[in-house]
């Protein structure tokens, strides 16, 4: 191959709407410094009726019957599960069938058990790929087993240091933020079972709850802890920034974006080892605990009394996410592997 600039299409929700892929698609188009232009097409947005089915045959007609030379060398879809392996899987078949290069990162908390259900759909879309990057272990060894010819690439999101470099610390301080939709699955119920624990070994703690509304109450919450409702993501960095720690007591995840932007900041994060979250600890600046409130509680209290120690913690977790998560390291690595496949 070449070694002009490869063009290389990413594939998957509004990069302009809310959440972790989106975000990853728009800071992987925007990243410069390598050999690769990168530009997004939308398959799924929010406000979509047909969940994804018009943009997605308008793509499907692009690639198709477009002029080649408008064809990218790649295109790199951005996999959760469900409906998604239905509409960017058949971006995939349709540009492996024209000769494009394909590759995909899955980032679904709920991939493995998906595959699980769904495995001959899974199996068609990942053996349709040149490459697929995983987020961590478990799903590499998913991908494997269900595909063994395809090649495996585990890389982390990207994080965009200098954004986080430059956001404002909050006003809003507080000495615990958790991030994310409230609800079950995010374990917001085993912190606030933990909460007044924290705040008997440290009466003036407080906690802020940020994110949508899930499926825990926030009418009667313990003392010191409040909701401060969905915030836009300038001012979540901001309370993020000023926090001590960071807490996402999960039952189910892929590898979120609150816990990387928070070891990114330099907070030492309190989380559960689901999904990829199992292949940090200590050296990169990340409590493990199983979720249950009293464990979860003593982390928190452990961290909040130690100031040198929780700055040690925090010391490690912004030197690992600048080494491995940098938008520029994550680009560097897709760049290699679309040029090596």
């Amino acid at each position: 191959m070449n070694n002009r600039p490869l063009h290389v299409l990413h594939v998957g929700p509004d990069v302009d709407s809310t959440g972790g892929m989106a975000s990853v698609i728009g800071l992987l188009c925007g990243a410069p410094g390598t050999d690769v232009r990168s530009s997004s097409a939308t398959t799924w947005s929010p406000a979509s009726r047909t969940r994804g089915l018009v943009p997605t045959a308008r793509l499907l007609g692009r690639l198709a019957f477009g002029p080649r030379t408008a064809r990218p060398d790649w295109v790199h879809a951005h996999l959760s599960e469900g409906g998604s392996f239905v509409r960017e899987g058949a971006v995939l078949v349709v540009a492996r069938l024209l000769g494009i290069g394909t590759a995909a990162t899955l980032h679904g908390a709920q991939f493995i058990v998906f595959s699980r259900r769904h495995p001959r759909l899974v199996r068609r879309v990942l053996a349709g790929c040149r490459t697929v990057f995983p987020l961590g272990p478990h799903a590499a060894a998913r991908v494997a087993e269900l595909s063994p010819a395809t090649r495996v690439r585990p890389v982390l999101n990207p994080l965009d240091l200098a954004e986080l470099a430059g956001v404002p610390a909050s006003s809003r301080a507080a000495d615990v933020v958790f991030g994310g939709e409230v609800g079950l699955r995010k374990g917001v119920d085993r912190l606030v079972a933990a909460w007044p624990e924290v705040r008997r070994a440290h009466p003036e703690a407080t906690c802020v709850l940020c994110g949508p509304l899930g499926d825990v109450p926030v009418t009667d919450l313990p003392e010191g802890m409040t909701y401060l409702g969905a915030l836009p993501r300038t001012e979540l960095l901001g309370v993020l920034k000023s926090a001590r720690v960071a807490c996402l007591p999960s039952r189910d995840e892929a590898l979120p974006m609150f816990v990387l932007e928070s070891l990114g900041l330099g907070v030492p994060v309190v989380t559960t080892p689901v999904g990829e979250i199992d292949q940090l600890g200590e050296a990169q600046g990340v409590a493990l605990t199983d979720g249950d409130p009293a464990g979860l509680a003593a982390r928190l209290v452990a961290l909040l009394a130690e100031p040198d120690e929780r700055a040690r913690w925090g010391g490690r977790g912004a030197g690992w996410a600048r080494e491995n998560c940098s938008v520029e390291s994550v680009t560097r690595v897709l760049a290699d592997s679309y040029r090596a496949a």
